[in-house]
């Protein structure tokens, strides 16, 4: 382009103020593709941009989106449910957190119909839940050799597990400790466990074994030197002369585990697994999580299950020469701001677009976001997803930042002088009209625009029969028991735990002082 004066002519240029784009732009963005659902010619998917139900402009870009809507302003079933239709006609995959069904109602039928992988973790009804085990995979990981992998997983989950203690205490020296002993136990339990046995209910019931400080120096006694167990165990025994301040860490490990202690059905549904998340980024797959939106128990599950799927989907990435899925794996994560916190979830958005991954976050507001994850994470959040899409709020802050982003426009007063107005004024935000789908959307790259948006009701995905879930009996759990592991290693029979992390063959001798070794 010519320049001038070392300047781009177009930034020089009157007409530059801030204005809305018009279809045409829109239509002609670089990441935006006409899809005809009718005619089932669907080569790419996405946010509904401009729509009639059957010819739909999308963006099928790598961005991710924020979706900004109040309660009630229907942003599940204007872009929550659609975009999800786009992606099953696209035959990409995804995983979607789904407050009260709906998204599993509306568009698993048609998901079934085009020969979709089906999975379905329903923690409002568990007796109609897929099986889903938190632990085999750190269980998969630990004995396939990949431990420092399998330590991060434990990790996320004792992250999750441990966060209603941290949001609701200022000191979190409890938690902490209770954390390493936490992991010291599930390091044990990992170790000595069958694949039939390694299930949160039998580690809960191992855990309430261990949680004296008399047990847990008997378990150290069976824990090779230098190892992370040891360690850990070790660090804790210090506090053991100070029985309340043992017992408030113990306390605090057994309330982190009180959930697959009390719900026998939570744990028969959690006790054997029946999904590889890998090959989510191989077949086309669907995967639905069910969560009460009443009630917040076992949301933390939501969250844990979606960190697991981007860890394994990561994994699988990084071992592919181009580094990346084979299909596309959409996120779609409905009330994203109701579920726990989703640790690193701004390294998660910046690592995934590379790997054929994208996040649609649906949320409330700024003011949710910044409850769940704290003001400066919250724009993080924000500014990692280059679409925004707003429908309505009253929150303030959150409309003044819009309206700022929309920028501003030169217009004559009375007197014909000219005065500078936001492109679209706070009071405006507050008026787009539901009962016609009116959306802000800025798009990356791209001037802002206002569209209408149709109801779900009113797309030609067709109609399917619904599909059943799952309704088979909930599994008898494999009890668990380390006694017998003891005794092998008193006998002699079987090395002290964790050999292969310290590198020596360590075996227990009776006679010598509780916590001594010997090289055999």
């Amino acid at each position: 382009m010519t320049k001038s004066g070392g300047r781009l002519v177009r930034y020089m240029q009157d007409d530059n103020e801030a204005r809305w784009a018009t279809d045409e732009e829109i239509i002609g963005s670089q990441n935006v593709l006409q899809i005809d659902i009718e005619n089932d010619n669907c080569n790419g998917c996405g946010i509904p941009i401009i729509s009639d139900g059957r010819k739909i402009y999308v963006d099928n870009g790598d961005t991710h989106t924020m979706i900004v809507g109040a309660t009630g302003s229907k942003k599940t079933r204007l872009i929550g449910m659609p975009t999800i239709g786009s992606i099953i006609m696209a035959g990409e995959s995804f995983v979607t957190t789904d407050p009260k069904g709906e998204l599993f109602q509306k568009t698993a039928p048609l998901a079934s119909a085009k020969g979709y992988d089906i999975f379905v973790l329903n923690l409002r009804n568990l007796a109609q839940s897929g099986r889903w085990n938190p632990l085999a995979l750190p269980y998969q990981l630990y004995h396939g050799g990949e431990r420092e992998k399998a330590v991060s997983i434990l990790n996320d989950l004792i992250s999750v597990l441990v966060q209603p203690q941290i949001e609701n205490t200022r000191d979190n020296y409890f938690a902490y400790h209770g954390s390493n002993l936490f992991l010291a136990n599930a390091l044990v339990f990992l170790e000595t466990a069958s694949p039939e046995e390694a299930n949160l209910k039998n580690f809960a019931e191992f855990c309430a074994k261990e949680s004296t400080a008399e047990m847990i120096e008997e378990i150290r006694k069976y824990c090779a030197d230098g190892s992370i167990a040891a360690i850990n165990y070790s660090g804790e025994l210090t506090n053991k002369t100070a029985q309340n301040t043992f017992g408030n860490i113990a306390s605090c490990m057994m309330l982190m585990l009180s959930p697959f202690i009390m719900n026998k059905s939570l744990c028969q549904v959690l006790s054997e697994n029946c999904i590889d998340m890998g090959d989510i980024g191989k077949t086309k797959t669907a995967i639905y999580i069910i969560v009460p939106d009443e009630k917040t128990t076992l949301h933390f599950l939501a969250t844990l299950f979606v960190k697991q799927v981007y860890e394994s989907l990561i994994d699988f990435a990084d071992r592919q020469e181009d580094k990346k899925l084979h299909i596309r794996v959409n996120l779609v994560l409905d009330e994203f701001a109701n579920i726990p916190k989703i640790q690193d979830i701004g390294t998660m958005l910046t690592a995934s677009r590379s790997r054929n991954m994208r996040f649609y976050l649906l949320v409330q507001g700024l003011r949710q976001i910044q409850s769940r994850y704290g003001e400066n994470d919250a724009h993080t959040i924000m500014g990692n997803c280059s679409n925004l899409i707003y429908l309505y709020s009253r929150e303030l802050e959150l409309l003044k930042e819009i309206s700022e982003l929309c920028g501003k426009r030169m217009k004559p007063d009375n007197r014909g002088e000219f005065r500078e107005i936001p492109l679209i004024a706070v009071t405006e935000l507050q008026q787009l009209k539901k009962e016609r789908g009116e959306a802000l959307m800025m798009l990356s790259r791209n001037k802002p625009y206002v569209t209408e948006l149709p109801d779900i009701d009113d797309y030609a995905f067709g109609a399917y029969p619904q599909i059943l879930q799952n309704d088979s009996p909930l599994p008898e759990i494999t009890r668990y028991s380390i006694d017998n592991v003891i005794a092998e290693i008193k006998k002699g029979e079987r090395p002290l735990l964790f050999l292969e992390e310290t590198g020596e063959k360590q075996f227990f001798v009776e006679t010598k002082r509780n916590t001594d070794i010997f090289d055999w």
